[in-house]
C-alpha cells in the first residue's frame, strides 16, 4: 500500500521522482576493509549506488627491463564511503569491510568533512609528485594554500622534514593526513 506518495517497493516518491535515499542527510565514513580489497569494495558500493572514494594514484615503476604505469592505493586496507545513517549499517555488515572507524570511546562511525576529502581527491588528481600517507600525528605548523603550479589553491598544513624538504599536508580526520613534497615558494601563509 502506497501512502503519502511513496512506494515501498521501488523506493521512489511519486510526488517528485527521486529516491528516497537521494534525499537523506549524507557525510562522509572510513572503513578498514580486508587486505587488497580496496578497489572491490568502492566498486561493489558503486554497484548498490553507494559512493565511495579509495584514493589511488597512478605512479610510474621501474623494473630492470621496463617501466610501467602502476595504480597505488595511497591509503592500504582505508575506503571512505559517503553515507546515511541506513547505509553505514549496512556497509558495516559488507563482507569485505572489516570495520567502520570511529573515535576513540564511540560507537557511531567518526564522520569527516566533505572539505577533507575534496583536498585529497584534488591533490592525487594535480600532482605531479608522489602523494604518501602518514599515519601518525603532524606537528602542527603554518596553514598554508598552493598559490602556483598543479595544486593551486590547495590549502593544507605546512611541515618540514629533516633532510630539509618542504611537505604539504593535507589531514583527513583520525587517521592523519597525505604529504606531498612542494617548493616552499609556491605556499602562501593563510592567516585564521
Amino acid at each position: 500500500m502506497e501512502s503519502q506518495g511513496f512506494s515501498s517497493q521501488t523506493g521512489i516518491s511519486s510526488d517528485n521522482g527521486t529516491d528516497d535515499r537521494e534525499a537523506r542527510s549524507k557525510y562522509w565514513i572510513a572503513v578498514y576493509t580486508r587486505p587488497r580489497s580496496e578497489k572491490k569494495v568502492a566498486s561493489e558500493l558503486a554497484n548498490l549506488n553507494i559512493e565511495s572514494y579509495a584514493p589511488i594514484q597512478t605512479v610510474v615503476k621501474q623494473w630492470s627491463d621496463r617501466k610501467k604505469k602502476v595504480d597505488c592505493v595511497i591509503i592500504p586496507m582505508v575506503v571512505f564511503v559517503k553515507v546515511d545513517d541506513e547505509d553505514a549499517q549496512f556497509v558495516r555488515n559488507h563482507a569485505l569491510i572489516i570495520k567502520v572507524l570511529t573515535l576513540p570511546g564511540h560507537k557511531e562511525p567518526a564522520r569527516i568533512p566533505e572539505k577533507q576529502i575534496s583536498q585529497l581527491k584534488f591533490m592525487l588528481k594535480e600532482s605531479n609528485e608522489p602523494v604518501v600517507f602518514e599515519q601518525t600525528g603532524f606537528k602542527q605548523l603554518d596553514k598554508v594554500r598552493v598559490i602556483r603550479g598543479n595544486l593551486s589553491g590547495l590549502e593544507g598544513e605546512v611541515v618540514r622534514t629533516n633532510d630539509g624538504q618542504t611537505k604539504l599536508v593535507v589531514s583527513i580526520d583520525i587517521l592523519g593526513g597525505a604529504t606531498v613534497t612542494i617548493n616552499p615558494l609556491d605556499l602562501e601563509v593563510i592567516n585564521d
